[in-house]
């Protein structure tokens, strides 16, 4: 059965977005960020939008995530970002590398805690787990620090069934209006560079750029660029030549309900909102258990064929009340648009973003199984 909120994916929109992106990187190969269901917009939709385009890798978080791909056919590489470290069982950590070498899907190393491990799973003749190492050069999260990466390259070189396809780091800064932050990593990426070429390493992929990077620093795209928000349709203040990237979701949900209300009374919890006049309410079936946030209780608003009505009284776990008083024609079933793909809207998914003090993808992710995504053109 078909969910009331509906969250449209343009199909055109991610299409336009990754070619802009291998126009501005230079052709570099393209590792499609498509962790968090795509950034909440669904894997599947996005996997399936993109069919025939020219994506080299695809980014997840997590090794389950990596097998949903496989599930879906994809056969490019999937590099799994989050490090493959010994946080479990010898027994658990041995399956996920078997799993991982069965599906050819590339861990990230940091550490050499589980190169035992993957020496013990290799089979004479399997073919080698492709990993890639990453090291901290800022970001101050995962990965090995920059006096680290000699030795621990050395070490697994030499691991039986190991095979080291890739080095990368992250950058913390790249879409700030500075980017001092983002070339002082990039210049201790190419000494991590130099450093591995001295010692007579060849690594065949080297990775740090992401959206910000891409569109900002060409210096940081070596042998392959990592787009995440860009994909999707989002860009920052900062980055000006991005503003042709189009946002791909859009956001409906159909008003289920109206009534009218008198001057003088109040709407839901602790009756934060009194009503100055005589007031027809509308309810939408959307909630902060949907990923539509509390927040916006008597800020937020949505949009009927351009006319704008206002989020009324705090914002429920299952519905929000609007005010359509001046709306007259927005009735029972009218559908509603609750976040645009219209960048300038001031309920586009950047337009919340910065109104909350937050990045657009928290709201896509944020967005619950509720809300059915749909693969639009």
């Amino acid at each position: 059965m078909d969910q009331l909120v509906k969250a449209f994916i343009s199909r055109s929109a991610l299409r336009h977005n990754v070619r802009l992106i291998q126009k501005t990187a230079a052709d570099a190969p393209l590792c499609v960020m498509i962790k968090a269901a795509a950034y909440g917009h669904n894997a599947a939709l996005v996997v399936k939008a993109l069919e025939g385009m020219e994506v080299a890798f695809w980014g997840v978080a997590t090794i389950n995530e990596a097998v949903e791909l496989r599930d879906l056919n994809v056969r490019e590489p999937i590099i799994v970002m989050r490090p493959l470290t010994r946080y479990d069982s010898e027994t658990a950590m041995s399956e996920q590398i078997r799993l991982m070498r069965r599906l050819d899907i590339r861990p990230t190393l940091t550490s050499d805690d589980v190169f035992a491990l993957i020496t013990k799973t290799a089979a004479d003749n399997s073919a080698p787990l492709h990993a890639h190492i990453k090291t901290d050069t800022g970001m101050g999260r995962t990965g090995c620090l920059p006096e680290e990466i000699s030795a621990l390259l050395l070490k697994a070189v030499n691991v039986k069934g190991l095979a080291v396809e890739g080095i990368y780091t992250h950058l913390a800064c790249a879409d700030d209006e500075s980017l001092d932050c983002a070339f002082g990593q990039l210049a201790t990426f190419n000494s991590i560079l130099d450093k591995i070429k001295s010692l007579g390493i060849n690594v065949p992929i080297r990775h740090m750029a992401n959206s910000g990077a891409i569109f900002r620093m060409p210096e940081a795209r070596f042998d392959m660029v990592r787009p995440g928000r860009a994909i999707y349709g989002y860009t920052t203040r900062h980055i000006k030549t991005s503003e042709e990237l189009i946002p791909v979701m859009r956001v409906e949900a159909p008003v289920i309900f109206t009534k009218w209300v008198k001057k003088g009374t109040a709407c839901s919890y602790g009756h934060t909102f009194q009503f100055q006049r005589d007031t027809r309410i509308g309810l939408l079936p959307l909630g902060y258990a949907d990923g539509y946030s509390r927040k916006w209780s008597n800020t937020g608003m949505v949009d009927f064929h351009g006319r704008l009505a206002p989020v009324i009284g705090r914002v429920c776990m299952d519905l929000t009340i609007l005010d359509l008083t001046d709306i007259p024609e927005a009735t029972t079933g009218s559908a509603l648009c609750v976040i645009s793909n219209r960048r300038a809207d001031p309920h586009s998914m950047e337009s919340m973003a910065e109104r909350l003090a937050t990045l657009p993808h928290e709201i896509g992710c944020a967005l619950g199984n509720r809300v059915q995504r749909i693969l639009a053109e």
